[in-house]
């Protein structure tokens, strides 16, 4: 890239793709730093990302402003108001299109080979595994009579995690006898 314009200002992203570009800390100073009329080269649309919606997205906001967009890869070449420009982003448009029915259709491919397996479905989508020791605790405190807030914060848990395990609390205790919080009404024994 030095080679194809040593005049210009270099920026470089040490990222992931999948990171969107405005997310990148070169690509920001870059657009912020873009003119009516300044020219960007990147190697080749995929330096944006490999979301053909997202690459077509950043070529709108450059060409918003009035910047040219040229690739080195292959020789492209984004103007606004270009009838060259809007071939090009209408193809970009296309494929992406047909990228997302692509992922929905393999998407929909997956789920329905799972569907056909209950015991794979069940072990895809199981949720991640309780902790059992921090349910236990919980578990303790409220048949101790505790409120639900109270376990919560003692336990560094949600509300809603206390919620679930009461709910799966049992309703006898291991000697038959029901689970009550607080005090006990006992009957006089007659014998």
């Amino acid at each position: 890239m030095t080679s194809l314009a040593p005049e210009a200002d270099h920026f470089q992203d040490k990222v992931r793709g999948d990171i969107a570009p405005m997310q990148r800390t070169a690509f920001k100073q870059l657009f912020n730093s873009l003119k009516p009329g300044d020219t960007v080269i990147i190697w080749w649309l995929t330096d944006f990302g490999q979301d053909f919606s997202i690459t077509l997205q950043v070529i709108n906001s450059l060409l918003e402003i009035g910047v040219i967009l040229q690739t080195a890869c292959e020789p492209l070449k984004f103007e606004a108001g270009s009838t060259h420009s809007h071939a090009l982003m209408s193809l970009i448009s296309g494929y992406g299109k047909v990228q997302t029915q692509h992922r929905l259709f393999a998407a929909e491919q997956g789920r329905k080979a799972l569907k056909e397996d209950p015991k794979q479905w069940k072990q895809r989508f199981s949720g991640r595994p309780a902790n059992r020791e921090k349910h236990q605790q919980i578990a303790t405190l409220l048949l101790e009579g505790q409120t639900l807030q109270s376990v919560a914060e003692q336990c560094g848990v949600s509300l809603s995690t206390v919620k679930r395990v009461k709910a799966k609390l049992g309703t006898f205790d291991d000697e038959g006898s029901l689970r009550r919080r607080g005090k006990v009404n006992s009957t006089p024994n007659d014998a």
